[in-house]
Order: C-alpha cells, then structure tokens, then sequence
C-alpha cells in the first residue's frame, strides 16, 4: 500500500490495511498508522485505528490516543469516543468526564476538550437525546464546551422530533449556549419554514448575532416569497439600527436613526 504513488489510492490502501490489521493485532495497527509521515493520511488511517481497536478494547484505546501528539491525539481520541458512544453513549460521557477530569486546568476548555464532547452529544442524540441534552447541559460553559454539545444535540433532535427539540431550546436560558442550539434549529428550517426560521433568529440574545441570522433568513426568504419575507420585515418588532439593516435586503436604505439626547 505505501508503495502506491497516487495519494488518493495510497490513504484508502493504507486504510485497508489498518482496518483488516486492527482485528487481529490493534496495537501493532495503531503504531504503523501513529508512524504515517504524511499528516493527511495519516489521520484518516488513525481515526480507523482507533475505531476499530475501540470495538475491541475501549480503554485501551483511549489510553494509546491520550498518548499522541497534540493534533493526533485529538483526532484519535475523538474516534475512539464517537465509536463508543455509537455503541453505548452512556459510557462515552462517563468515560469524557473522566478524561477531561485527569486534563490539565488549562487543558479542560481547549479545543481537544470541545471536539470531543461535541463527538459524544451527536452520537448520543442519535439514539436517545433528551439523554443527550441532560448530559450537554451540565458541561462545563469554559471554552464553549457546554455550547458545542448542545447544538449537536439541537442538530440531530431536530431530524427525530422537531416539536421535542424545539420545545428543550426554548427552555435553555438564555445566552451563547441557547444561540448555538437556535442557530442550529434556523439552519434546519430556513428552507422549509422560513417564518420559523425568522422567529428562531430574532430570538438571538446577542444582539450583532441576532441581526446577521436574521439578514440571512430574510434573504432567503426574499428569493421564494418576497411579499411574506417583507410582510415578516415590516411586523417585526426591532430597533432602528436593526430595521436599517434589514431594509438593505429589500433595496431600501433608511436614514441613520436621530441620536439620543444628551443627558442633563
């Protein structure tokens, strides 16, 4: 397989071999693919390494991604969670808790730390997500760790029970982990219920945020069914500066709003 000169075939060769390799020996197949020299294929050949040796051994192979360099061991130890948390998600979060716990304090909000539990939430919510968002809610808030698993958990609720998973974001206090999850749900819906969309939008509570996913659900909307999209417009209850911006959608360029007075 390394022997191949096209990039393309050498990685899915390579793969193969690691796949086939990690049945019988994961060990011995998860140092040839940690010893890759070329990075890409090197992780793609990790990441099958350390899905195949975590059908086999969990903690094991979690133990040998912990061991890697910064970027590998992301992309390992994110596999090795997202295949356990397929099989049991349960055992995947309880085995993130303790992995984060044994980081470093500065290590526990990084990007390694939010990858992974954002890995755990969407397997998760695949089979069970109330489960799923019980489990995302109570993450950590450093490092928008809590806000990376709660809009995987919107994302795929969204796609079993749409009424459910609106219904869970709209009790989320409000803040940057509530804006991720409607983020989410304006992504999911701005093509078949625009209206909706345009809801979940202005329900943003930070305030430059919330006029950007707005524009964006309007210009949308604008290109099916311009007449809704500025009756929406038109009704919504927003400040100048906002409504100013969204006119720019339509072509219209309203006056700069009168500057407060000054205080006496």
């Amino acid at each position: 397989a390394n022997s191949l000169d096209d990039p393309v075939r050498r990685g899915r060769a390579t793969g193969g071999v690691v796949s086939a390799w990690s049945e019988v020996d994961p060990p011995a197949a998860a140092q040839f693919a940690a010893e890759n020299g070329v990075s890409f294929e090197r992780q793609e050949v990790l990441e099958v390494a350390a899905r195949r040796w975590a059908d086999q051994d969990p903690q094991a192979a979690l133990d040998w991604a912990r061991t890697l360099p910064d970027g590998d061991r992301l992309r390992a130890s994110s596999s090795v969670l997202h295949a356990i948390a397929e099989r049991n998600p349960g055992q995947a979060a309880a085995m993130y808790d303790d992995l984060r716990l044994s980081m470093p304090e500065e290590s526990r909000s990084s990007r390694e730390s939010r990858r992974m539990a954002a890995e755990v939430a969407s397997a998760w919510a695949h089979s069970a997500p109330s489960e799923a968002a019980a489990w995302a809610q109570q993450l950590p808030e450093a490092g928008e760790v809590r806000r990376a698993a709660v809009a995987e958990v919107a994302e795929h609720w969204l796609h079993v029970d749409p009424p459910a998973a609106g219904e869970w974001v709209l009790q989320l206090p409000d803040g940057e982990v509530r804006d991720a999850a409607a983020e989410r749900v304006v992504g999911m819906t701005v093509h078949h219920d625009p209206a909706a969309a345009f809801q979940w939008a202005n329900s943003l509570s930070d305030e430059g945020h919330r006029t950007g996913m707005t524009r964006e659900v309007l210009e949308q909307w604008n290109h099916v069914d311009p007449p809704a999209a500025r009756n929406a417009f038109e009704s919504a209850q927003v400040g100048p500066e906002q409504r100013r911006e969204l006119a720019e959608v339509f072509g219209e360029e309203l006056p700069l709003p009168e500057p407060e007075a000054p205080a006496e």
